[in-house]
Protein backbone atom coordinates (compact mmCIF):
# COMPACT_ATOMS: atom_id res chain seq x y z
CA UNK A 1 0.00 0.00 0.00
CA UNK A 2 1.24 3.42 -1.30
CA UNK A 3 1.67 6.01 0.99
CA UNK A 4 -0.47 8.88 -0.17
CA UNK A 5 -1.74 12.62 1.16
CA UNK A 6 -4.38 15.09 -0.50
CA UNK A 7 -3.74 18.30 0.19
CA UNK A 8 -5.55 21.98 -0.35
CA UNK A 9 -3.37 24.64 -1.69
CA UNK A 10 -4.64 28.26 -2.89
CA UNK A 11 -7.66 27.21 -4.60
CA UNK A 12 -6.23 23.78 -6.10
CA UNK A 13 -5.95 19.98 -5.05
CA UNK A 14 -2.51 18.39 -4.56
CA UNK A 15 -1.66 14.82 -4.15
CA UNK A 16 1.01 13.82 -2.79
CA UNK A 17 2.60 10.09 -2.45
CA UNK A 18 5.39 8.03 -2.62
CA UNK A 19 5.86 5.14 -5.28
CA UNK A 20 8.90 2.67 -6.47
CA UNK A 21 10.83 4.94 -3.49
CA UNK A 22 10.01 8.10 -5.13
CA UNK A 23 7.91 10.80 -4.30
CA UNK A 24 5.57 12.34 -6.53
CA UNK A 25 3.50 15.35 -6.53
CA UNK A 26 0.83 16.54 -8.59
CA UNK A 27 -2.04 18.47 -8.93
CA UNK A 28 -5.79 17.09 -9.64
CA UNK A 29 -7.26 20.19 -10.94
CA UNK A 30 -8.32 17.43 -14.03
CA UNK A 31 -9.85 15.08 -11.42
CA UNK A 32 -11.84 17.99 -9.34
CA UNK A 33 -13.33 19.11 -12.52
CA UNK A 34 -14.36 15.40 -13.56
CA UNK A 35 -16.11 14.91 -10.28
CA UNK A 36 -17.99 18.19 -10.74
CA UNK A 37 -17.31 19.18 -7.07
CA UNK A 38 -16.13 21.82 -5.17
CA UNK A 39 -12.55 21.58 -3.58
CA UNK A 40 -13.85 21.03 -0.29
CA UNK A 41 -16.54 17.99 -1.23
CA UNK A 42 -13.74 16.66 -3.39
CA UNK A 43 -11.12 16.64 -1.14
CA UNK A 44 -13.50 14.83 1.42
CA UNK A 45 -14.68 12.59 -1.56
CA UNK A 46 -10.98 11.78 -2.84
CA UNK A 47 -9.63 11.08 1.15
CA UNK A 48 -12.06 7.62 1.21
CA UNK A 49 -10.45 6.50 -2.10
CA UNK A 50 -6.91 4.43 -2.85
CA UNK A 51 -4.47 6.35 -4.43
CA UNK A 52 -4.41 2.86 -6.96
CA UNK A 53 -8.02 4.18 -7.75
CA UNK A 54 -7.28 8.09 -7.77
CA UNK A 55 -4.41 7.78 -10.46
CA UNK A 56 -6.50 5.51 -13.03
CA UNK A 57 -9.50 7.94 -12.50
CA UNK A 58 -6.62 10.88 -12.88
CA UNK A 59 -5.80 9.20 -16.03
CA UNK A 60 -9.04 8.86 -17.00
CA UNK A 61 -8.67 4.88 -17.00
CA UNK A 62 -11.37 4.70 -14.70
CA UNK A 63 -14.57 7.03 -14.88
CA UNK A 64 -15.72 8.29 -11.78
CA UNK A 65 -18.72 6.95 -10.17
CA UNK A 66 -22.09 9.27 -10.46
CA UNK A 67 -22.35 9.18 -6.95
CA UNK A 68 -19.83 11.80 -5.69
CA UNK A 69 -22.02 14.10 -6.59
CA UNK A 70 -25.39 12.44 -5.19
CA UNK A 71 -23.49 11.63 -2.14
CA UNK A 72 -22.45 15.28 -1.57
CA UNK A 73 -26.26 15.92 -2.01
CA UNK A 74 -26.80 13.80 0.49
CA UNK A 75 -24.35 14.66 2.86
CA UNK A 76 -25.36 18.55 2.50
CA UNK A 77 -29.04 17.19 2.94
CA UNK A 78 -27.92 15.83 6.15
CA UNK A 79 -26.28 18.60 7.63
CA UNK A 80 -29.20 20.35 6.78
CA UNK A 81 -31.19 18.49 9.04
CA UNK A 82 -28.49 18.22 11.65
CA UNK A 83 -29.56 20.49 15.07
CA UNK A 84 -27.81 22.22 17.30
CA UNK A 85 -27.42 19.64 20.06
CA UNK A 86 -25.78 17.22 17.72
CA UNK A 87 -23.17 19.37 16.76
CA UNK A 88 -22.51 20.54 19.96
CA UNK A 89 -21.54 17.55 21.13
CA UNK A 90 -19.17 16.63 18.36
CA UNK A 91 -17.57 20.09 19.52
CA UNK A 92 -17.33 19.36 22.96
CA UNK A 93 -16.09 15.72 22.14
CA UNK A 94 -12.68 17.39 20.80
CA UNK A 95 -11.98 18.91 24.04
CA UNK A 96 -9.85 16.88 24.87
CA UNK A 97 -7.43 17.10 27.64
CA UNK A 98 -9.74 19.80 29.65
CA UNK A 99 -10.81 19.49 33.07
CA UNK A 100 -14.71 18.09 33.96
CA UNK A 101 -15.49 21.10 35.78
CA UNK A 102 -14.12 23.19 32.78
CA UNK A 103 -16.37 21.63 30.24
CA UNK A 104 -19.10 21.56 32.73
CA UNK A 105 -18.49 25.46 32.53
CA UNK A 106 -18.30 25.61 29.02
CA UNK A 107 -21.44 23.81 28.50
CA UNK A 108 -23.28 26.38 31.17
CA UNK A 109 -22.10 29.42 28.70
CA UNK A 110 -23.32 27.53 25.57
CA UNK A 111 -27.01 27.39 26.41
CA UNK A 112 -26.24 31.27 27.93
CA UNK A 113 -25.28 31.81 24.37
CA UNK A 114 -28.28 30.22 22.47
CA UNK A 115 -30.73 31.85 25.51
CA UNK A 116 -28.97 34.90 24.23
CA UNK A 117 -29.97 34.18 20.87
CA UNK A 118 -33.08 33.04 21.63
CA UNK A 119 -32.63 29.10 19.81
CA UNK A 120 -33.30 26.08 20.86
CA UNK A 121 -30.91 23.20 21.12
CA UNK A 122 -33.48 21.43 19.05
CA UNK A 123 -33.16 23.42 16.45
CA UNK A 124 -31.33 23.12 12.97
CA UNK A 125 -27.64 24.44 13.19
CA UNK A 126 -28.64 26.26 9.55
CA UNK A 127 -30.90 28.28 12.22
CA UNK A 128 -27.91 30.11 13.09
CA UNK A 129 -27.87 33.23 10.85
CA UNK A 130 -26.00 36.58 10.84
CA UNK A 131 -29.23 37.56 12.50
CA UNK A 132 -28.97 35.23 15.27
CA UNK A 133 -25.12 36.72 15.88
CA UNK A 134 -26.83 40.02 15.98
CA UNK A 135 -29.11 39.30 18.21
CA UNK A 136 -26.42 37.41 20.56
CA UNK A 137 -24.02 40.50 20.87
CA UNK A 138 -27.12 43.13 21.49
CA UNK A 139 -28.29 40.64 23.91
CA UNK A 140 -25.13 40.05 25.55
CA UNK A 141 -24.06 43.51 25.89
CA UNK A 142 -26.63 45.03 27.31
CA UNK A 143 -26.66 41.99 30.14
CA UNK A 144 -22.67 41.09 30.90
CA UNK A 145 -19.86 42.54 31.71
CA UNK A 146 -16.74 43.30 29.59
CA UNK A 147 -14.77 39.81 30.78
CA UNK A 148 -18.02 37.57 30.53
CA UNK A 149 -17.97 38.73 27.47
CA UNK A 150 -15.01 37.78 25.87
CA UNK A 151 -15.92 34.34 27.58
CA UNK A 152 -19.00 34.31 25.56
CA UNK A 153 -18.01 35.13 22.42
CA UNK A 154 -14.86 33.20 22.27
CA UNK A 155 -16.88 30.18 22.42
CA UNK A 156 -19.24 31.34 19.96
CA UNK A 157 -16.84 31.78 17.26
CA UNK A 158 -15.12 28.81 18.00
CA UNK A 159 -18.47 26.69 18.26
CA UNK A 160 -19.21 28.32 14.49
CA UNK A 161 -15.98 27.84 12.99
CA UNK A 162 -16.01 24.41 13.93
CA UNK A 163 -19.30 24.46 11.99
CA UNK A 164 -17.81 25.65 9.03
CA UNK A 165 -14.77 23.75 9.35
CA UNK A 166 -17.35 20.15 9.40
CA UNK A 167 -19.51 21.47 6.85
CA UNK A 168 -22.43 22.18 8.90
CA UNK A 169 -22.30 25.39 7.48
CA UNK A 170 -21.16 27.22 4.39
CA UNK A 171 -19.13 30.18 6.15
CA UNK A 172 -19.57 31.11 9.71
CA UNK A 173 -21.98 33.90 10.84
CA UNK A 174 -19.81 35.20 13.67
CA UNK A 175 -18.70 38.51 13.39
CA UNK A 176 -16.57 40.46 15.77
CA UNK A 177 -17.75 43.81 17.93
CA UNK A 178 -15.91 46.01 19.56
CA UNK A 179 -15.25 45.80 23.54
CA UNK A 180 -15.20 49.34 23.89
CA UNK A 181 -17.65 50.42 25.82
CA UNK A 182 -18.35 47.18 27.14
CA UNK A 183 -19.13 47.65 30.97
CA UNK A 184 -15.53 46.43 33.06
CA UNK A 185 -16.19 44.05 35.64
CA UNK A 186 -16.27 44.96 39.33
CA UNK A 187 -13.53 46.79 41.17
CA UNK A 188 -11.63 44.68 43.37
CA UNK A 189 -13.53 45.38 47.00
CA UNK A 190 -10.68 44.00 49.71
CA UNK A 191 -10.87 43.95 53.32
CA UNK A 192 -9.06 46.40 55.10
CA UNK A 193 -6.69 45.00 58.28
CA UNK A 194 -9.43 46.88 60.49
CA UNK A 195 -11.93 45.07 58.78
CA UNK A 196 -10.19 41.46 58.81
CA UNK A 197 -10.20 41.90 62.83
CA UNK A 198 -13.43 42.39 63.23
CA UNK A 199 -14.53 39.82 61.30
CA UNK A 200 -12.48 37.11 63.10
CA UNK A 201 -13.56 38.89 66.21
CA UNK A 202 -16.85 38.51 65.97
CA UNK A 203 -16.77 34.91 64.53
CA UNK A 204 -17.71 32.74 67.96
CA UNK A 205 -17.30 29.58 65.94
CA UNK A 206 -14.15 27.85 65.83
CA UNK A 207 -14.28 25.77 62.41
CA UNK A 208 -15.86 29.21 60.95
CA UNK A 209 -13.45 31.97 62.03
CA UNK A 210 -10.24 28.98 61.17
CA UNK A 211 -12.00 28.77 57.92
CA UNK A 212 -11.58 32.54 57.47
CA UNK A 213 -8.35 33.14 59.09
CA UNK A 214 -7.01 30.59 56.64
CA UNK A 215 -8.40 32.55 53.68
CA UNK A 216 -7.69 36.16 54.81
CA UNK A 217 -3.89 34.84 55.25
CA UNK A 218 -3.27 32.61 52.69
CA UNK A 219 -5.07 33.40 49.47
CA UNK A 220 -6.04 30.15 48.68
CA UNK A 221 -8.94 29.76 46.79
CA UNK A 222 -12.21 28.33 48.01
CA UNK A 223 -11.90 25.07 46.40
CA UNK A 224 -8.33 24.53 47.18
CA UNK A 225 -9.29 25.54 51.01
CA UNK A 226 -12.46 23.05 50.64
CA UNK A 227 -10.00 20.14 49.54
CA UNK A 228 -7.27 20.61 52.16
CA UNK A 229 -6.20 17.54 54.32
CA UNK A 230 -4.61 17.71 57.94
CA UNK A 231 -1.84 15.90 55.74
CA UNK A 232 -1.30 18.79 53.83
CA UNK A 233 -0.57 20.93 56.67
CA UNK A 234 3.43 20.87 57.83
CA UNK A 235 3.69 22.54 61.28
CA UNK A 236 7.43 21.74 62.01
CA UNK A 237 8.19 23.98 58.65
CA UNK A 238 6.08 25.71 58.61
CA UNK A 239 4.22 25.42 55.07
CA UNK A 240 0.93 24.13 53.55
CA UNK A 241 0.58 21.48 50.63
CA UNK A 242 -1.78 22.52 47.67
CA UNK A 243 -2.01 19.91 45.63
CA UNK A 244 -5.94 19.46 45.10
CA UNK A 245 -9.34 21.46 44.62
CA UNK A 246 -12.66 20.87 45.64
CA UNK A 247 -15.56 21.29 42.52
CA UNK A 248 -18.77 22.05 42.66
CA UNK A 249 -19.75 18.93 41.71
CA UNK A 250 -18.38 17.38 45.06
CA UNK A 251 -14.86 16.04 43.43
CA UNK A 252 -11.72 16.55 44.43
CA UNK A 253 -9.33 17.09 41.16
CA UNK A 254 -5.97 18.78 40.69
CA UNK A 255 -5.79 22.56 41.02
CA UNK A 256 -6.77 25.14 38.46
CA UNK A 257 -3.33 24.94 36.41
CA UNK A 258 -0.30 23.84 37.12
CA UNK A 259 1.35 26.75 38.96
CA UNK A 260 -1.34 26.49 40.76
CA UNK A 261 0.53 22.73 42.61
CA UNK A 262 2.72 25.18 45.41
CA UNK A 263 3.66 25.32 48.85
CA UNK A 264 2.30 28.53 50.49
CA UNK A 265 3.70 29.59 54.04
CA UNK A 266 2.01 28.88 56.80
CA UNK A 267 1.66 32.12 58.71
CA UNK A 268 1.19 32.84 62.53
CA UNK A 269 -2.54 33.36 62.74
CA UNK A 270 -3.25 30.48 60.58
CA UNK A 271 -0.70 28.15 62.14
CA UNK A 272 -2.47 29.17 65.95
CA UNK A 273 -5.53 28.90 64.66
CA UNK A 274 -5.25 25.50 63.07
CA UNK A 275 -3.41 24.27 65.90
CA UNK A 276 -5.87 25.14 67.85
CA UNK A 277 -9.05 23.40 65.55
CA UNK A 278 -7.05 20.04 64.97
CA UNK A 279 -6.64 20.21 69.01
CA UNK A 280 -10.68 19.94 69.23
CA UNK A 281 -11.15 17.79 66.54
CA UNK A 282 -11.07 13.06 66.51
CA UNK A 283 -7.47 12.20 66.04
CA UNK A 284 -8.49 10.50 62.95
CA UNK A 285 -10.61 12.99 60.67
CA UNK A 286 -8.93 13.75 57.49
CA UNK A 287 -10.47 16.73 55.95
CA UNK A 288 -9.78 19.99 57.54
CA UNK A 289 -13.05 21.72 57.21
CA UNK A 290 -15.46 19.33 56.13
CA UNK A 291 -16.37 16.22 56.75
CA UNK A 292 -16.92 14.04 53.52
CA UNK A 293 -15.59 16.16 50.27
CA UNK A 294 -19.07 17.76 48.86
CA UNK A 295 -19.20 21.39 48.03
CA UNK A 296 -21.11 23.30 50.53
CA UNK A 297 -22.82 26.56 50.68
CA UNK A 298 -22.45 26.79 54.75
CA UNK A 299 -18.81 29.09 54.99
CA UNK A 300 -20.21 31.51 52.30
CA UNK A 301 -23.82 32.19 53.65
CA UNK A 302 -21.98 32.40 57.74
CA UNK A 303 -19.78 35.19 56.06
CA UNK A 304 -22.22 36.89 54.27
CA UNK A 305 -24.13 37.26 57.94
CA UNK A 306 -21.05 38.08 59.76
CA UNK A 307 -20.99 41.06 56.50
CA UNK A 308 -24.73 41.80 57.83
CA UNK A 309 -24.16 42.18 61.37
CA UNK A 310 -20.76 43.99 61.18
CA UNK A 311 -22.58 46.13 58.81
CA UNK A 312 -20.20 45.61 56.35
CA UNK A 313 -20.92 45.80 52.10
CA UNK A 314 -21.42 42.31 50.94
CA UNK A 315 -19.11 40.53 49.00
CA UNK A 316 -18.25 36.85 48.01
CA UNK A 317 -15.97 34.84 50.15
CA UNK A 318 -13.52 35.05 47.13
CA UNK A 319 -12.88 38.32 47.87
CA UNK A 320 -10.42 36.68 50.85
CA UNK A 321 -7.90 36.01 48.35
CA UNK A 322 -8.30 39.67 46.66
CA UNK A 323 -7.65 40.62 50.36
CA UNK A 324 -4.51 38.86 50.71
CA UNK A 325 -2.96 40.37 47.96
CA UNK A 326 -3.62 43.91 48.37
CA UNK A 327 -2.97 43.85 51.93
CA UNK A 328 0.46 41.74 51.62
CA UNK A 329 1.89 43.52 48.69
CA UNK A 330 0.18 47.39 50.62
CA UNK A 331 2.51 46.59 53.15
CA UNK A 332 5.19 46.33 51.41
CA UNK A 333 5.43 42.47 50.80
CA UNK A 334 7.70 41.12 47.99
CA UNK A 335 5.30 40.82 44.85
CA UNK A 336 7.47 37.81 43.26
CA UNK A 337 6.07 36.04 47.27
CA UNK A 338 2.41 37.02 46.71
CA UNK A 339 2.72 35.67 43.10
CA UNK A 340 3.74 32.31 44.20
CA UNK A 341 1.54 32.28 47.30
CA UNK A 342 -1.76 33.22 44.85
CA UNK A 343 -0.41 30.28 42.44
CA UNK A 344 -0.05 32.94 39.46
CA UNK A 345 1.08 31.95 36.25
CA UNK A 346 4.08 34.68 36.28
CA UNK A 347 4.23 38.32 37.80
CA UNK A 348 2.18 39.68 35.14
CA UNK A 349 -1.02 38.39 36.01
CA UNK A 350 -0.49 39.70 39.68
CA UNK A 351 0.61 43.08 38.30
CA UNK A 352 -2.34 43.20 36.45
CA UNK A 353 -4.93 43.29 38.89
CA UNK A 354 -3.10 43.91 42.00
CA UNK A 355 -0.22 46.73 40.89
CA UNK A 356 -2.39 49.98 42.22
CA UNK A 357 -1.75 48.53 45.95
CA UNK A 358 2.11 48.28 45.45
CA UNK A 359 3.02 51.27 47.45
CA UNK A 360 5.78 53.49 45.56
CA UNK A 361 8.73 54.47 47.08
CA UNK A 362 10.05 58.29 46.88
CA UNK A 363 13.51 58.05 47.20
CA UNK A 364 16.51 58.63 45.31
CA UNK A 365 16.69 56.22 42.50
CA UNK A 366 20.19 54.09 41.42
CA UNK A 367 22.62 55.96 43.94
CA UNK A 368 25.66 53.28 42.82
CA UNK A 369 26.20 55.42 39.58
CA UNK A 370 27.09 58.50 41.72
CA UNK A 371 30.41 59.39 40.38
CA UNK A 372 30.47 56.81 37.90
CA UNK A 373 31.68 60.38 35.74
Amino acid sequence: MHNHTIYLRGNALYLNYTKNSKRHRTSLNKLTKILNLENDKALEYLKGLSLEKILKMQKGALKPNKEPKQESQRTAKKTKSTTIAQVKESFFNQKIGLKAESLRFMRLRFSTILKLMNIKESSKVSKITKESVINYHNNAFKKYKKNTLISLNALLKSFLEFCEQEGYVETTPYFKITMKNAKDGEKINPFSLNEIKAILKSTSDLRLKAFLTTAFFTGLRTGEQLALLWSDVDFKDKKINIDKSLNLSGVITSPKNKPSIREVDLLEPVEKILKELKASEPTNKKMIFLNIPKRTQYFQLMFKKLLEALNLKDRKLYATRHTFASLMLSQGEEAMWVSKTLGHKDLNTTYKTYSHYIPQQEKERAKFLKGIL
